[in-house]
């Protein structure tokens, strides 16, 4: 049964600004101003909040169906349930609607091998179900790395912000 997370050149990154966010807030617990005790609070549970959820999505098919895992929820489909799959492409970023009988559910192009995941999709969907755009993207998928880059560099800048704080002292 394949899984499916999201990218580990996002995860880890994000999860480190979130250990550096964390300890910005307690130094600034120790030593900083009210604003920045709520700014940095405010920006850790943020932050906590989506790596978790960061970490907990998942994608998982099989012979049965298909089941999803996001934060502390499983939903699971049977291949029936699915009445479609289709996409949205904006630049790099690409967003995929899948349509089941129990809802809608968004999945974007910042999972790791989501390619794999669509042409699994649309093998046990079939044609009727599955956009001409998805065999598009599938042909020529597209990869997300700005908001990789994006993560980066916030790690680098909350670095830096720490550095500079500890020094001071």
């Amino acid at each position: 049964m394949p899984v499916y997370k999201i990218k580990k050149a996002f995860r880890l990154p994000f999860i480190a600004v979130t250990i550096l966010l964390f300890a910005l807030f307690v130094t600034g617990m120790a030593m900083g101003e009210l604003w920045e005790r709520i700014l940095t609070g405010v920006l850790f549970i943020v932050a906590l909040v989506i790596s978790v959820e960061v970490s907990e999505r998942e994608f998982k098919t099989s012979e049965n169906g298909l089941q999803i895992r996001k934060f502390f929820r499983t939903k699971h489909f049977v291949w029936a349930e699915i009445t479609h799959l289709g996409t949205v492409i904006l630049r790099n970023k690409a967003y995929f609607l899948l349509t089941t009988t129990k809802g809608f559910y968004i999945f974007s192009n910042l999972l790791q091998d989501h390619t794999l995941l669509l042409r699994d999709l649309a093998q046990k969907l079939g044609e009727e179900k599955v956009e001409a755009e998805i065999k598009n993207y599938i042909a020529a998928p597209r990869e997300r790395t700005s908001l990789v880059v994006l993560t980066w560099v916030s790690l680098i800048i909350l670095v830096a912000l720490l550095l500079t704080r500890w020094l001071a002292v």
